[in-house]
């Protein structure tokens, strides 16, 4: 007998929850395989074309490829009854069906689904799906010939995109498959997925982390497989186990956020739950969790620094997991710009936090995941509660961040080894000692992501190993100084002859920014001072604006950029704009660009005590406009892929809008995108970024003076 299947669905919300939530081919097969967890699998296999796109495009049609994903489990599944009675059944939340409930069945596990949309997650890369679902209690049926088969009824249904979203919005009754009402040896649930849209499948090992990220489980009776389809089963690579999602923590620098067992539901007391340091220390100061409406809301997990600076999207920031499946992913809690460590968070803060509460009354995770509804009061609450984590962390992370640095400047720079190389002898110990010392005193001054560069970390070691001999010179001769029977005419001439050569080579570095800081006060404090000039400056030392900047002058993607930006503002506006790089001294520049990580940054720099009137205003929105039209355009991925965002710097006294003008600096303040500051403000800043020099400067000074 035939079963009579029926979904009852608006065109719209296949639509709206299938096509438009999910046009990855990693996010379908991750809803998928969070289905098969809910039906208390413990195996999941998935076959697909590993790294190869699912159709083709040709002369703008959709060519589809012949390709299938499937995802096949050990789950309950479902025979015909359960495939009408729920899968069948779009938009209920299963954690209120008395039938189901909030847990699973055989193992009790908290459901990660509650929305039941995902089922049209496929349709989002798909037009035709397949479900092969075996289920229900087990049966003994006598067939025709006599014989009896013992098993459990398979429901089997195919679903066609097209027909769905078709004329009809009544009922939809999909096509029976040959299985359907068969009786299978084991439960379980295969969905075949086919007919595709353009979309592209990641290469295994890149698909494999991105489930595990996608999945906080730990839990022996939980596995899934991956195979690529387009090889030979068996072959070196075809196959990949999903494993953990780890990243290597940066020592010291870890927060473990403990509590009772159990899933991490709001609960009228913190009793038990604690925040610890990587020593197992209490932490007074933080707890794992916060209080609301008299409510507390419990954090399990733990939060620190990667050891390396974020590779990939996947292992940047906090990950946030509800039942064990990824809620959100946030880097700072949208904690805004210009607080102290920012660099250093923005590039090495991550962790894992689990936040059952999340949906436990309210549901404030977005349909397709992607985020946390902040907006919300106990999202709010959250968000205040991770801000603080944020500055704690940094905090607690400022030494480890120096040892490491300092490890990485010795790695990159072969200290040791040139050191010992240029000193070999066992009586120069007190040579290599001092060069050792001077290398890292002068690493200090190196930025992050300066002490990975060897152009930058090599000539500082030779400077280190030269300075050796002069500086332990001095020493001596001081001592000798001090003897009796000495010839101090003579040896008070060396040592200010050496005294010399160590300021020249040591002091070197901080007279440099210290030259270009007081150039920059002469600017500022001259009248007939023009903006080439100022424009200029910032151009060679980008580092006046932030000290985390510094002159990119090989950086291919901004030179390309530049260019196309330029063409395409021309054939926008009808008008020309120069946009300068580090590389170009002949033209007189509209604004100074700086490729900074992942970011554009755009200067633009006005002469002091001069208030920025409506029209330089309107020509700073138009080109806002434009670059962000520019880096939004389709056609324009490969930038956006390099620079995914872009902010632009204002250097100037006063302002002068009215009008639409004040309008579009109001606006793109508040976005982010345009940070206003007043010379005093300017100069105050660079000053207090860079004290390290100027004190050291000025400390070369006195030491010289008092020896002359």
């Amino acid at each position: 007998m035939q079963n009579n299947y029926t979904m009852k669905i608006s065109r719209l919300t296949v639509d709206k929850l299938g096509v438009k939530l999910y046009d990855r081919a990693s996010a379908v097969i991750a809803e998928l395989v969070s289905n098969s967890y809910d039906a208390d699998a413990t195996e999941v296999r998935i076959s697909a074309p590993m790294g190869q796109y699912l159709a083709s495009k040709a002369g703008g049609q959709i060519i589809d490829k012949g390709f299938e994903i499937i995802v096949q489990d050990n789950g309950l599944g479902m025979d015909p009854r359960g495939m009408q009675e729920f899968f069948l059944v779009v938009g209920s939340d299963r954690r209120l069906d008395a039938k189901r409930g909030d847990t699973s069945k055989l193992y009790g596990r908290k459901v990660m689904g509650r929305k039941g949309v995902g089922k049209l997650a496929p349709f989002g890369i798909c037009k035709t799906l397949e479900v092969i679902s075996s289920g229900g209690e087990k049966v003994v049926r006598r067939q025709a010939g006599g014989n009896t088969e013992t098993g459990y009824l398979t429901s089997h249904i195919l679903l066609d995109y097209d027909d769905i979203v078709g004329d009809d919005d009544g009922d939809y009754q999909p096509t029976v498959g040959s299985l359907d009402n068969s009786v299978q040896p084991s439960r379980g649930t295969t969905i075949k997925l086919s007919r595709f849209s353009y979309r592209r499948v990641p290469e295994i090992e890149h698909l494999s982390r991105q489930v595990a990220q996608r999945f906080g489980i730990r839990s022996d009776k939980w596995k899934v497989l991956l195979r690529d389809s387009t090889m030979t089963d068996g072959a070196n690579g075809s196959e990949v186990s999903v494993g953990e999602f780890d990243i290597n923590v940066m020592e010291g620098t870890r927060i473990e956020f403990m509590g009772p067992d159990g899933p991490t539901v709001s609960t009228v007391s913190a009793d038990g739950y604690q925040a610890r340091t990587p020593i197992g220390d209490l932490i007074t100061s933080f707890n794992a969790g916060f209080s609301h409406d008299g409510r507390f809301y419990p954090v399990k997990g733990w939060v620190a620094y990667a050891r390396e600076s974020y590779r990939d999207d996947l292992m940047a920031g906090v990950r946030i997991y509800c039942r064990h499946k990824i809620a959100a992913q946030t880097a700072l809690f949208n904690r805004g710009a210009g607080f102290h460590g920012e660099h250093s968070v923005r590039s090495y803060f991550i962790g894992e936090l689990s936040c059952d509460w999340l949906d436990e009354y309210e549901d404030l995770i977005q349909t397709d995941r992607r985020d946390i509804l902040w907006s919300h009061d106990l999202g709010q609450a959250f968000q205040e509660w991770g801000q603080s984590l944020v500055l704690e962390v940094g905090k607690r992370a400022r030494d480890p961040m120096r040892k490491k640095t300092r490890e990485v400047f010795r790695e990159v720079g072969r200290v040791e080894e040139r050191v010992n190389a240029a000193f070999p002898r066992p009586e120069q110990r007190d040579l290599r000692e001092k060069a050792t010392e001077i290398a890292e005193m002068l690493g200090k001054s190196l930025r992050e992501d300066e002490v990975g560069d060897f152009d930058i970390v090599g000539p500082l070691v030779t400077l280190s190993i030269d300075l050796a001999p002069h500086i332990s010179l001095e020493r001596k001769l001081r001592e000798a100084a001090e003897a009796e029977n000495t010839p101090a005419a003579v040896i008070g001439s060396i040592l200010r002859t050496a005294h010399l050569a160590e300021l020249h080579s040591f002091g070197r570095i901080a007279y440099d920014r210290v030259r270009v800081i007081e150039r920059l006060k002469s600017l500022k404090d001259d009248p007939k001072t023009v903006e080439e000039e100022l424009q200029e400056l910032i151009e060679n030392a980008p580092w006046l604006i932030n000290p985390e900047w510094a002159p990119i002058t090989a950086n291919q993607a901004l030179r390309t950029l530049k260019i196309e930006f330029e063409e395409y503002y021309r054939l926008r506006t009808g008008q020309s704009i120069t946009l300068r790089d580090f590389a170009e001294t002949q033209k007189r520049p509209d604004f100074v660009a700086f490729a900074v990580g992942q970011q554009l940054e755009v200067v633009e720099i006005k002469r002091p005590f001069h208030k920025l009137m409506n029209d330089e205003m309107e020509r700073i929105n138009r080109y806002y406009t434009e670059m962000r039209d520019f880096l939004d355009d389709p056609g324009h991925a490969a930038f956006k892929k390099e620079f995914q965002d872009f902010r632009i710097t204002l250097v100037c006294d006063g302002l002068s809008l009215s009008g639409m003008a004040k309008t579009a600096f109001e606006g793109i303040t508040k976005e982010g995108r345009l940070e206003h500051v007043k010379w005093r403000d300017f100069l105050l800043r660079t000053e207090m970024s860079h004290k390290q020099f100027l004190e050291e400067a000025e400390r070369q000074k006195r030491d010289a003076a008092q020896r002359d």
